[in-house]
């Protein structure tokens, strides 16, 4: 989820460092490619549990914006220059020491992409042999925050340089292919860091154009679309075939829905309340799961009603990807839960 939005949240005052924290340090972005999830528009059913627990260690600020899932379920996530990888419910190895500090990453189903500053680097699965470098277009001031989103044989990035000395920064979006070195340009310093995903019909993106905001669909290939929206820097998810936004509405008291809009035109379907202690949304194989207050609900994607809660004290983040993931941080310690219904 965005690190704007999190800050806002009216979370509760113990669980508020603990997220303001893990914000900070990038934990809130999720950069992956969310799974475009074939459950039925149904109410949400109960019985989601939790499969697998994996220790990640005590991660602590060093740990980068990458929390992404692979194709095959895989969870890969960054300490340094170190990229680990989580095979099921198996302790993390490494699973590439990259040149620098990683700032995003991202796996198909034979490469693994690395952003170190603004160049990402596709490296061989099997083998860790080095098959392309990109070069991304960014400010003149260093890359702080990045990430990297996959499907099939395109890939996209977005980079942004936000400090605490600067504040706030739009971020670039760029699109490249696996087998060109050529990058091109979606969007320069007009997009919602973070505030993205992809699937098959393309990247889904909140930013600015002119003096209006919109959510965008970029396309593999082809003209943006757009809907105006001016409830923006949202936790955003794919599933359905459907986009969903969970945004704090300014003009109803600042309180948050969940607003959804039709993945093929960005027009709005529905908007419905939701808990203003809800902070994060994913699209998964298992369906639109939804987090709030230390609890996982899997979401009826036809009308935004939550299902029976499944409860996950200190519960900070969900993995977006086709096997359903939370990340929990208990007493320094960050731990990385499998889900199931």
């Amino acid at each position: 989820m965005s690190v704007m939005n999190m800050l806002r949240k009216a979370l509760p005052a113990a669980a508020l460092p603990v997220a303001v924290g893990l914000a900070a340090a990038g934990l809130a972005a999720a950069p992956a490619a969310q799974a475009a999830s074939t459950t039925p528009a149904r109410a949400a059913a109960t019985g989601l549990h939790v499969t697998g627990k994996i220790e990640l260690g005590q991660l602590g600020s060093g740990f980068s914006s990458v929390l992404t899932e692979a194709p095959n379920g895989d969870v890969y996530y960054a300490r340094g220059s170190a990229v680990y990888v989580v095979t099921g419910n198996h302790a993390p190895v490494v699973a590439l020491h990259a040149s620098g500090k990683v700032l995003a990453a991202a796996a198909s189903s034979s490469v693994l992409f690395v952003e170190v500053g603004s160049k990402v680097s596709g490296y061989a699965l099997r083998s860790g042999r080095l098959l392309r470098t990109w070069t991304l277009p960014s400010s003149v001031q260093p890359v702080t925050a990045a990430g990297l989103y996959v499907v099939g044989s395109t890939v996209w990035a977005f980079t942004d340089w936000s400090t605490d000395e600067s504040g706030f920064e739009y971020a670039n979006v760029d699109r490249f292919s696996v087998s060109s070195a050529t990058v091109h340009g979606v969007a320069a310093n007009s997009a919602y860091p973070a505030d993205m995903a992809a699937n098959s019909a393309g990247l889904y993106y909140e930013g600015i154009a002119g003096t209006g905001e919109y959510i965008f669909r970029a396309p593999p290939a082809g003209s943006l679309l757009r809907h105006a929206n001016q409830n923006l820097d949202a936790p955003l998810a794919l599933a359905a075939g459907n986009v969903y936004l969970l945004a704090v509405h300014e003009n109803q008291g600042g309180s948050t829905y969940l607003d959804a809009f039709r993945g093929s035109t960005v027009a709005p379907l529905f908007s419905t309340r939701a808990a203003d202690n809800d902070t994060d949304i994913a699209g998964t194989g298992i369906g639109l799961l939804l987090l709030g207050a230390g609890k996982v609900s899997l979401v009826n994607t036809a009308n935004g009603h939550p299902g029976t809660p499944l409860s996950v004290p200190d519960a900070v983040t969900l993995v977006p990807g086709p096997s359903a993931a939370v990340v929990t941080l208990t007493h320094s310690t960050t731990y990385l839960l499998r889900l199931a219904v």
